[in-house]
């Protein structure tokens, strides 16, 4: 009696497990999902540059960028910029090569969806402008020649502006060379050409007659990260003239950010009247100096005292002691003194006044600083000529 008992014990548990199973089985949460075979109705364009974007059109695709392979000339692409059901964007991947394009999503893939003709990358060496103040000023109508390699033969994938202005006054010369005419109202800017979708930004382009921040026709090495020779921590700043080296440079390196820094403490000596600036022509026009620092320490004792400054002039005998810049006349240039007295990491923005150029003139932009108190240290961000 007991073994049948025993016998039928075991038959239910065997019984309730199938159940169990059973049940597993037809929950439809644990169903395998088959993705549906996408469908390809476009690739644009089929022909460029690597890193050019390609845009595949059909249905079926997903939401999913992770999803989505291409290949182009059998190189993968890696950059999957957007994927949505009806539509893909790509990046040719730098080593591509001429030929076919095929996709696959998830599992499923959909084989040669086109062609995509690899193209030599264009490039520009120089674009100059033919006004006689100088190859990078141009007034609108001037003209200005763009050359490099690998322009084509097809204006009509050529795109031209002037900063954000377009230009559509311009000729495809060669292969190796564009003339272009600049256009009215212009800002101040980079040249920028586009050939099949493939930006080249060029040099920049002054326009005489655009007011604001026109400092990269006058400046250089103006604005972090500032370039400078030698190596270390400190050392001299690329353009920049300097009466002091104390004992090296003033373009400091901290934490990975650079800065024109005028210091003494940690191993800097203290500084009178030092002056670090450059020389430049401006144009006739009414300009003023915006200089952002940051990180900055200076007690109001000592003597100390720092100025940014434009002043007629070509070389540092221009500059002012720092006590004297007040006799700078509004005829003769303009200064702006620092005011933040014993903050700590203080941070603004030296601001001058403006004057008027009747005539184009030689001016020195840059700094006087005397700092005489231990751990002290003015730090320069960037440097910002305004024309009025």
């Amino acid at each position: 009696m007991k073994k049948l008992l025993k016998n039928i014990g075991g038959i239910l548990v065997l019984a309730a497990i199938g159940i169990l199973f059973a049940r597993c089985e037809q929950d439809p949460q644990l169903k395998k999902y088959v993705y549906p075979m996408p469908e390809v109705t476009g690739m644009t364009p089929n022909i460029g540059y690597v890193t050019s974007q390609v845009v595949i059109t059909g249905t079926n695709f997903g939401n999913e960028a992770k999803a989505v392979k291409v290949f182009f000339g059998g190189t993968q692409a890696t950059d999957i910029e957007m994927c949505k059901n009806n539509r893909i964007a790509v990046k040719v991947p730098e080593n591509a090569i001429s030929g076919d394009v095929t996709l696959q999503v998830w599992t499923n893939e959909v084989g040669v969806i086109g062609q995509y003709e690899v193209l030599p990358t264009p490039y520009v060496s120089a674009a100059q402008s033919d006004n006689a103040s100088g190859t990078g000023i141009a007034e609108p109508g001037d003209k200005i020649t763009i050359t490099g390699e690998n322009f084509g033969n097809d204006k009509s994938v050529i795109s031209i502006r002037f900063n954000e202005t377009p230009a559509t006054d311009f000729e495809l010369i060669d292969d190796k060379t564009i003339t272009v005419i600049a256009p009215e109202g212009y800002d101040t800017g980079n040249v920028v050409v586009n050939i099949r979708g493939y930006e080249i930004k060029t040099s920049v382009m002054f326009n005489p007659n655009s007011k604001g921040d026109v400092t990269v026709a006058y400046l250089k090495n103006y604005k972090q990260p500032f370039t400078g020779s030698g190596t270390g921590d400190w050392t001299d700043p690329d353009v920049w003239n300097q009466s002091v080296k104390n004992p090296t440079g003033c373009l400091q390196t901290q934490n990975g950010a650079t800065f024109l820094c005028f210091q003494n403490g940690w191993g800097k000596n203290k500084l009178a009247n030092a002056k670090v600036w450059q020389t430049t022509t401006l144009r006739a026009g009414t300009y003023r100096l915006e200089v952002t620092y940051t990180g900055t320490y200076v007690p109001n004792s000592d003597g100390n005292g720092v100025a940014a400054l434009i002043v007629k002039g070509t070389d540092a005998a221009s500059i002012p002691d720092v006590d004297q810049v007040s006799t700078i006349s509004s005829e003769n240039g303009v200064y702006a003194t620092f005011g933040d007295w014993g903050k700590g990491d203080a941070a603004g923005t030296l601001k001058t006044s403006a004057f008027t150029l009747g005539e184009a003139t030689d001016v020195v932009i840059g700094f006087v600083a005397t700092i005489q108190s231990g751990n002290t240290y003015f730090k320069v961000t960037d440097v910002k000529l305004i024309l009025e």
